[in-house]
């Protein structure tokens, strides 16, 4: 009876908290969104590690997919986008060492209007004590947000 009592107890347990370093991970990526919403590219920047790479699968209508890959300055140059704001949900985190990857859902929205949802693939490494993102891979889905929404 004892042994039933101490399982039920364990099952609902809460899950042990977030390690501190996939805090600090999470905590790199959030600080981007944050910078992008208020239109602060040295702030973003700041996040990022030099010549840190970007790259988006944009879906376009007929099933046909467009791949770009760019750099950070020639697609934000001084100023991002006024009104932008992304968010992710659900982030998987796998980390080793100084290396991390977070994968996500999120959405896109200008001026409060959702333009687009998919998923956002950060990989961050950790050098002088702080994580710091060395690309940003996400697909662009225009039609897909209630289906992401869902995830």
């Amino acid at each position: 009876m004892l042994a039933l009592l101490i399982a039920a107890a364990l099952q609902t347990a809460a899950p042990p908290p977030a390690d501190v370093e996939d805090k600090a991970v999470l905590a790199t990526a959030q600080a981007f969104f944050d910078a992008f919403e208020k239109g602060d590219a040295a702030a973003m920047r700041a996040t990022l590690l030099p010549n840190a790479q970007l790259m988006s699968l944009t879906s376009r209508p007929g099933g046909e997919t467009a791949l770009r890959r760019f750099g950070f300055e020639e697609t934000f140059g001084a100023k991002p986008p006024s009104g932008a704001k992304e968010w992710m949900w659900s982030p998987v985190i796998i980390r080793r060492g100084g290396l991390a990857t977070i994968s996500a859902p999120y959405e896109l929205s200008i001026n409060g209007k959702s333009v687009h949802c998919g998923l956002d693939v950060f990989t961050l490494v950790k050098t002088e004590g702080a994580w710091k993102i060395a690309s940003i891979s996400w697909t662009a889905e225009p039609d897909a947000c209630p289906e992401i929404r869902a995830m």
